[in-house]
């Protein structure tokens, strides 16, 4: 009897033992398994930290599952007679080119309110390209097939028209518009303004491959020189539109225009002629607004009578506007020419204001207002193309990673682990 309950109560205590030794096994999973997780998301990009406030760190499964090994090796070799059969790691859905993903990260970056920074101040640098200095008139084309198929957008089309900008610009013609807008887009505001360049206003002294990297989110286009000159246009659509509205809800200006249609092409034909003098001189105005816009100075959406630059006397001496008369009142014209000067100085002009929108604003409106899945495709695609300039030939967003996620198989009890950038 008592070698029986000796024989008992050793094997409890030999039991007792196994399970103990099992249970340190699973502890030290569960507690190595942590720390690895902080291990491998430690590995982050410091250049995409550095330069866009992105936390991502390069690898695939095999790669992430070989490091996982080599530190499950290591820390439970010889340990406990421990049956380990390794680490499974599966890193799907954490993929930085996923957009979903990518917004995380960007609003984990630029956490705080986004859009009131950018209206109370913003710490931009104009360039002054249109003196020539630092500009390539030729612009870079992206050519190689390789960049242009990796990109996150995939060639992604949507825009923003000129017609639409003027609709847009008309919606936020205050401060409180704006800020609407701008919050609407979030942490991409805050992310264009501190990280890219367009082609009035730099925000950093790095490299950049496009010169005009706004420009390009409107667009989309991998000639740098064509999304300038597209923007250029809408700018003139949208600006010739307001000025438009702007003279005939003026009515001073509409009284000397009707005047001087009258007095150079009497009868029913002066109604045609009012329309021309209106759209030249709407033109003309813009013209100069978009010298003051890409020489960072402020545009008003809708001018008052006071804010107005150009007079009706510069309007007639346009060859465009005696292209168009017949040469009847052409002769009117030279023969009036004292009379219509004398009715164009009833209005004052003046050439400096502050208030209105400057060609950042002008340009946000139009990126805020295109669809999300355009817009933020987009800036993932500059991010690449910066990134491969800089520093990484190879590099793909779709190879870089926000959190991490593997099992590991301890005495044939699985554990697993997940973990992301918070």
């Amino acid at each position: 009897m008592l070698a029986i309950v000796f024989t008992g109560f050793a094997m409890c205590i030999a039991g007792a033992i196994g399970v103990s030794r099992r249970l340190v096994v699973s502890s030290e999973c569960e507690t190595f398994g942590r720390l690895w997780t902080k291990a491998i998301l430690s590995e982050y990009d410091v250049h995409l930290l550095d330069d866009y406030s992105i936390m991502a760190y390069f690898g695939n499964d095999d790669e992430v599952t070989a490091k996982l090994d080599s530190y499950l090796k290591y820390s439970t070799q010889d340990r406990l007679g421990a049956h380990i059969k390794g680490a499974n790691a599966d890193l799907t859905g954490y993929e930085l080119g996923d957009p979903a993903n990518f917004r995380k990260a960007l609003r984990l970056g630029f956490a705080g309110n986004a859009a009131s920074e950018i209206i109370n101040g913003r710490g931009r640098t104009y360039r002054n390209l249109d003196t020539g200095e630092g500009f390539d008139e030729e612009g870079r084309v992206i050519c190689n097939p390789v960049v242009i198929d990796t990109l996150p957008s995939h060639g992604t089309g949507g825009s923003v028209s000129g017609e639409e900008l003027t609709e847009i610009a008309r919606s936020a013609e205050n401060e409180n518009g704006l800020f609407g807008m701008l919050s609407g887009a979030g942490a991409e505001v805050l992310l264009l303004e501190k990280c890219f360049d367009n082609h009035v206003t730099k925000a950093d002294d790095k490299d950049h491959l496009l010169v005009n990297e706004w420009e390009y989110v409107i667009k989309g286009s991998m000639d740098d020189e064509e999304n300038y000159r597209a923007i250029r246009r809408r700018l003139f659509i949208a600006r010739n539109a307001l000025n438009l509205i702007a003279i005939y809800e003026d009515p001073a200006k509409v009284e000397i225009i009707v005047s001087i249609a009258e007095s150079i092409t009497p009868g029913p034909l002066g109604l045609a002629t009012q329309a021309l003098l209106a759209e030249a001189w709407a033109a003309l105005e813009t013209e100069e607004d978009i010298e003051d816009l890409y020489h960072d100075r402020r545009v008003p959406v809708l001018k008052s009578p006071g804010q107005w630059k150009t007079d009706i006397g510069a309007v007639l001496g346009s060859e465009k506007v005696k292209d168009k008369l017949d040469d009847e009142s052409k002769e009117l014209l030279d023969e009036k020419r004292d009379e219509i000067t004398g009715l164009s100085e009833r209005i004052g002009t003046v050439t400096q204001f502050a208030d209105g929108l400057n060609y950042d604003e002008y340009l946000m409106l139009m990126i805020c207002s295109l669809s999300d899945s355009v817009r933020i495709l987009r800036i993932m695609d500059l991010i690449q193309i910066n990134m491969k300039y800089r520093y990484y030939a190879d590099f793909n967003m779709l190879e870089y990673y926000t959190g991490i996620r593997f099992t590991l198989e301890a005495n044939g009890k699985s554990h697993e682990f997940e973990d992301a950038y918070k």
